[in-house]
């Protein structure tokens, strides 16, 4: 995310999921923050955060299956999504990018 308060959004984001896991504040706290990547016009962002949300309402939690070469350290679906979360404050990067759009597709096949 380009702007400093998407990031400072995703930097509380990743501290309510610490304390609360993968709580409704939580997904409150995603759906504010796709308003951001609607204003960036970055189409893969604006995908890769309504999955999310998503997919945590879908499952009440985070547990997808990635490709072997993005596996993380994993405790209840939380490294995965703090992990998601630092790729979007970094989404500029193009191998974050290229990691954004795979855990999306994960998640999209997975519920």
């Amino acid at each position: 995310m380009n702007t400093a308060e998407a990031n400072i959004l995703i930097d509380k984001i990743i501290k309510e999921v610490e304390k609360n896991q993968f709580s409704s504040k939580l997904i409150t706290s995603l759906k504010e923050l796709r308003p951001f990547a609607l204003q960036e016009n970055d189409p893969l962002m604006t995908r890769s955060i309504r999955v999310a949300y998503e997919y945590i309402e879908a499952t009440d939690g985070f547990d997808i299956t990635l490709p072997e070469e993005l596996e993380i350290e994993e405790e209840d679906g939380l490294g995965y999504f703090t992990y998601l979360c630092g790729l979007w404050s970094k989404s500029d990067n193009k191998y974050n990018r290229d990691e954004i759009r795979e855990i999306a597709n994960a998640m999209t096949g997975a519920y």
